[in-house]
């Protein structure tokens, strides 16, 4: 007895022993959890029910000068299948009960767990097919294309439509698909101002344009914050953790006049219908400040689609400061305004034309009409390129190249834009024998649209180069945030007041009657202009014969500026008609002007040519009375 009575403290000691030793593991197992691991596990676990949501910062807005909105977020959602969730048994379950009309055990107590899953995929595609206008098999093949992570089966959807998909997901118990709120970029007017606004690409950065110069001032800083989700990943709103809010990216708003831009639109169009052009350039800026306040070109592209526009082939980068061409005519204002401010001519020199033909260099001069004896400003509007190398022979070339660098030509303008070119202007050391004349004339540089308005814009300015620009400023999305308006880049002095002046005389002079650019005046103003009319060069081919670039630039009032403008259009077609700058850009650039004076209220400064408004009687038109 006592022996069985040993035998048993034995095995209780030794048992005691080992759950004494058991918990001693335990407990330190648990300690070891808890000092070492406890803040790893403790995450993973909180992962599968708390999230960190990142809050996405709103992109700033861009408007014109007087507040009209050009480009903003809007939100926008997507249709997301969590794989995990379609393939829940629970879920599939209360989902393939609302097709069947039975309760999810019954569902369970139907179907095998493989046989109810692939139910439920089959009853979301036939319920979301006709939704999303796809067919039963193809949505169906796109919710077996993965079994992890989210399937997307709609980007885009707009607030309307995203109400239409909710209530079906609801009404059919469609568990595992979600409608997650994003962004993407709107723009109200998405056929104006293209290659000026430019686009984003797929995940919200700028990638051309005024989006992308300004993308870093427009992202804004997101926000985050932690929450809880059930099993279907709604949020359970009473454990909602740190919240960080998003700040919203600054606005930026553009010396655009969107008033003035409609009307470039408008013309730019019947342009590409009348003359089936290559390329057209169009360019309105503010004189004094360098603001430019309409700026397009075609052909262009749809902000929304960015498809292109007409039957044409899309055109996303801004024509008016990418491209090059070479500028003819127009280019004569840096030769006769190096000359003037030297003092080696004036406007009333009389320089003699050589009938047309001048071979006393050691190579030919040839003008379209052979004119004798002119003074230097019929020279100009007459566009005589004997005169225009004759006038500014005496700067030599060194001299005439100093000046094409300060008109600008050869260097960046710094305006508010992407990809703009300097276009190409070759030192002098690499010249040959006709380089000189013919790049007085306007050939053997190429040049930007851009370029060349700013060099117009220096015989406006008085003499003075002023940089362009597009920005007006920029506005934080803070209430009471005042706009911060952008500094003026500073000028500098090209030619002297006085020789502007006379290069101003010399550009009304080609606006009258006699002068290649008559086309391009109206009455009540007084406008300086200038026609350019380039042969067009093929790459590999050379110049085309009867291929030309024509162009117009031109101010008004003539003293004192307060509009300027450019027209470049690349190879208009016209079955036998001129196609020269002053019978094509000429006309288009009068017809955007004689609109833009009434929007912008600019007055006439020779009000005498205006036919007077006559009064008429008021005529009632109630009762038996009738007007035509």
């Amino acid at each position: 007895m006592s022996d069985f009575s040993g035998s048993v403290k034995t095995r209780m000691v030794i048992a005691c022993v080992g759950v004494v030793a058991l918990l001693c593991v335990l407990s330190g197992r648990l300690v070891y959890i808890e000092v070492f691991r406890g803040e790893g596990l403790s995450a993973k676990a909180r992962s599968h029910y708390e999230y960190k949501e990142e809050l996405p910062a709103e992109r700033g807005r861009i408007f014109d000068r007087s507040g009209e909105l050009l480009a903003r977020n809007q939100t926008v959602y997507s249709l997301v299948v969590d794989c995990h969730h379609l393939r829940d048994m629970g879920l599939a379950c209360i989902g393939l009960a609302k097709s069947e009309k039975m309760t999810p055990q019954a569902i369970r107590k139907r179907y095998l767990p493989e046989e109810v899953l692939s139910r439920y995929r089959e009853y979301v595609a036939e319920s979301m097919a006709e939704p999303l206008n796809m067919t039963k098999q193809e949505l169906s093949r796109k919710l077996h294309e993965r079994k992890t992570g989210e399937i997307v089966l709609a980007r885009g959807v707009e607030d309307d439509f995203a109400q239409v998909l909710r209530h079906v997901v609801d009404t059919k118990a469609l568990r595992g698909l979600y409608l997650r709120e994003g962004e993407r970029r709107y723009y109200p007017s998405p056929l104006s101002l293209t290659q000026v606004i430019g686009y984003v690409d797929s995940k919200g950065v700028g990638a051309s344009g005024v989006e992308k110069t300004f993308d870093e001032v427009m992202t804004g800083t997101p926000g985050f914050r932690y929450c809880e989700r059930d099993s279907r990943r709604r949020e359970i709103h009473a454990y909602r953790g740190l919240q960080v809010d998003p700040i919203a990216g600054d606005d930026v708003y553009l010396t655009i006049d969107m008033g003035l831009q409609a009307i470039v639109e408008r013309e730019l169009d019947a342009v590409i219908d009348v003359y089936d052009p290559a390329k057209v350039s169009v360019i309105w800026m503010r004189p004094n400040t360098g603001e430019i306040l309409a700026m397009a070109s075609r052909p262009h592209f749809d902000l929304t689609t960015r498809e292109g526009i007409r039957g044409k082939n899309p055109i996303r980068r801004n024509i008016a400061v990418t491209d090059l061409y070479q500028p003819g005519s127009t280019f004569k204002i840096v030769g006769y305004g190096g000359a003037f401010d030297r003092g080696l001519a004036t406007p009333s020199m009389q320089v003699d034309c050589h009938k047309g033909l001048y071979d006393l260099d050691g190579f030919e001069l040839n003008d379209h009409h052979p004119y004798g004896m002119l003074t230097c400003q019929m020279a100009f509007a007459k566009s005589s390129n004997i005169g225009a190398y004759l006038v500014t022979r005496p700067l030599n070339k060194h001299g005439f190249y100093h000046y094409m660098d300060q008109f600008g030509f050869g260097q960046k303008s710094g305006i508010e834009l992407n990809a703009e070119s300097a276009g190409r202007v070759y030192p002098v050391s690499e010249w040959t024998q006709t380089s000189f004349s013919s790049q007085v004339m306007g050939y053997e540089v190429a040049v930007t649209p851009l370029q060349v308005a700013s060099a117009c814009n220096v015989i406006a300015n008085g003499g003075v180069y002023r940089p362009p620009t597009l920005l007006k400023g920029t506005q934080a999305r803070k209430r009471g945030s005042d706009l911060v308006k952008n500094d003026p880049k500073a000028g500098r002095k090209v030619i002297s007041e006085k020789a502007a002046r006379q290069v101003r005389l010399c550009m009304e002079e080609a606006m009258k009657d006699h002068g290649t650019g008559s086309k391009g005046a109206f009455p009540g103003y007084s406008v300086a202009g200038k026609t350019g009319t380039a042969r067009k060069h093929v790459e590999k081919v050379g110049y085309v014969k009867g291929r030309y670039i024509a162009s117009f630039m031109g101010f008004f009032p003539a003293e004192k500026p307060e509009l300027l403008g450019l027209v470049v259009v690349d190879d208009p077609k016209a079955n036998g008609s001129e196609v020269y700058g002053g019978s094509v850009a000429a006309p288009v650039f009068k017809a955007i002007a004689m609109d833009a004076v009434k929007i912008l209220g600019i007055d006439p400064d020779r009000p005498e040519e205006l036919e007077p408004v006559e009064e008429t009687e008021l005529v009632s038109v109630t009762g038996n009375a009738a007007a035509e």
